[in-house]
């Protein structure tokens, strides 16, 4: 990292894909926030609540009590790492490579006691080498921390884009770590999109808050399925997290579900079939009323349509129907105006599995009421049958989480497995 401190089943679908080499399509924009987290906890501390109270929009975090495990176990982090993992936050243990030159074994005897007194989830490999040449090393050093048991989760940090040849040698690879002022023009090279998002990381500091809707929409068209946006700076933008304004922000971008959109979606029904196998067979049907205040512009054939579902782990499904007119048979697109729209998609193979939806805006001069009916067919809906209840968010500004939107939240009680494994109601 810039600063070194003196100081895989439920939590695959909200953290990490295992790292297998092989390529996968490059998934929907389903993301969270993972955080170097290089503050002393002075247990209980608040900046680690901080970061508990935000699950499951934050998946991971990175303890660095000294540059390393330290000479022997703290009591405040022993304290606060339980508390924190019992939350729901994975946390990695810091450690640094000096880009492939120093001794492993000083990694390996850090990593040793990461998992002997904190009993963490993984491994981050600080300082790390970018040449092919040195994969071998950073290769072995995830076999060791696997072969630790449990998530086994690794990730290394060149902290600028890496070859393709690294792809293997961690879960997780955090290609970008710098200022906001860099990551406008800071691009991948190319390779990373063949691969899932949940590969990537992107950590930017030295943004100011008005930036952080830019900045995480940017990390979200760039595969990082991770991401940590902040308005601290160097020497170490790592320390302190960031206001509650700016925080909820943040949250709200990455995983619209958190609570941004607070108009709520009155008797709203979400039904999703067929997600006990693999292939992109699974149908949804999601419907609901909300209320929005005043007469904003809705036009979904210039905007089109978002729709968000969360399970217990957090965002799974992130679509967005797309804008434009409908161009005819075989073809996708809206009809309609003046308060009454419809999706249709006659292509042999529908975006998304989206084949329908209809959207009905109508205003009193003071509110708006909005209905939304979406059918999925032959799509991927992948939510967790033992994660719930369900919640979602439906967007009328795609690229604007917090404008024109609404949360449908289901009670504990309100959503059922149909059978066991097949699908899920929720009313």
């Amino acid at each position: 990292m810039v600063l070194r401190m003196a100081l895989r089943a439920a939590v695959l679908a909200a953290c990490c894909m295992p790292a297998s080499g092989a390529k996968l399509a490059a998934a929907s924009p389903l993301q969270s926030i993972a955080i170097p987290a290089y503050f002393y906890p002075s247990y209980p501390d608040p900046l680690w609540t901080q970061m508990e109270h935000a699950v499951p929009t934050v998946s991971f975090a990175v303890m660095n009590p000294a540059n390393g495990a330290g000479p022997m176990p703290d009591s405040n982090y022993t304290s606060q790492i339980a508390h924190t993992r019992a939350a729901g936050i994975k946390v990695l243990g810091y450690v640094y490579s000096s880009y492939a030159t120093r001794d492993p074994a000083l990694l390996k005897t850090d990593i040793d006691n990461y998992y002997a007194w904190y009993g963490v989830d993984g491994i981050f490999i600080d300082e790390a080498d970018d040449t092919c040449a040195n994969e071998p090393y950073y290769a072995d050093l995830d076999t060791y921390v696997k072969a630790k048991g449990g998530l086994g989760l690794t990730v290394i940090n060149p902290g600028n884009p890496t070859l393709e040849c690294y792809a293997a040698a961690a879960d997780i690879i955090l290609d970008f770590e710098g200022s906001w002022a860099q990551y406008q023009t800071w691009m991948p090279t190319g390779w990373e999109s063949g691969y899932d998002s949940s590969r990537f990381w992107h950590l930017i500091y030295a943004t100011s808050e008005a930036d952080v809707p830019q900045a995480v929409l940017l990390s979200q068209q760039r595969n990082a399925g991770f991401v940590y946006v902040t308005t601290d700076q160097l020497p170490n933008p790592w320390d302190t997290l960031p206001s509650p304004t700016y925080w909820s922000t943040e949250l709200s971008y990455v995983q619209p579900t958190s609570g941004g959109c607070s108009p709520p979606v009155a008797k709203p029904k979400l039904q999703i079939r067929g997600i006990d196998t693999p292939d992109a067979d699974d149908s949804l049907k999601f419907s609901g009323t909300f209320v929005l205040a005043g007469t904003p512009s809705i036009d979904p054939v210039t905007n089109g349509l978002r729709f968000v579902i969360a399970d217990g782990s957090g965002t799974t499904v992130d679509v967005t129907i797309a804008a434009g007119a409908y161009s005819g048979d075989p073809g996708s697109g809206w009809t309609g105006s003046s308060g009454k729209w419809k999706y249709q998609d006659r292509t042999a193979i529908a975006a998304s599995g989206i084949t329908k939806a209809q959207l009905k805006s109508k205003s009193d001069g003071v509110s708006t009421t909005v209905s939304f009916r979406i059918f999925g067919s032959a799509g991927s809906y992948p939510v967790n049958p033992a994660q719930l209840p369900l919640s979602g968010a439906v967007l009328l500004e795609p690229t604007t989480p917090t404008t024109n939107c609404a949360t449908a939240t289901f009670a504990a009680d309100g959503c059922l497995p149909t059978g066991t494994t097949t699908g899920v109601r929720c009313k």
